[in-house]
């Protein structure tokens, strides 16, 4: 019965960490550059250059600073579902040795 109760457990920890992300696309290193709240949609530039408006999922999304560093979390129907700032640790670090090679 324990070694039951152990396969079961197990299983469930396992899918539980493996869950895929809900995002079809995922924009690293973008800068938000226009947010309009009268029609829920945010623009943003990629790293590569390309500038995207998109509707958000969640009117939550609409309360980012402009201007900052981002990864922008597009769904399979083009509506932004999540936005992750980079934080102020990560963003203002010094580089070290490693980093510049």
């Amino acid at each position: 019965m324990n070694m039951l109760m152990l396969l079961i457990l197990t299983f469930f920890s396992v899918s539980v960490i493996a869950t895929p992300s809900d995002a079809a696309t995922i924009f690293g290193g973008s800068r938000i550059i226009a947010i309009d709240q009268g029609q829920q949609t945010i623009t943003f530039k990629t790293k590569e250059g390309q500038t995207w408006t998109l509707p958000v999922m969640d009117p939550k999304l609409l309360k980012q600073p402009k201007d900052e560093q981002v990864t922008i979390e597009i769904d399979l129907n083009d509506r932004i579902i999540n936005v992750v700032q980079l934080s102020g640790e990560a963003r203002n670090a010094p580089r070290t040795e490693t980093e510049d090679r």
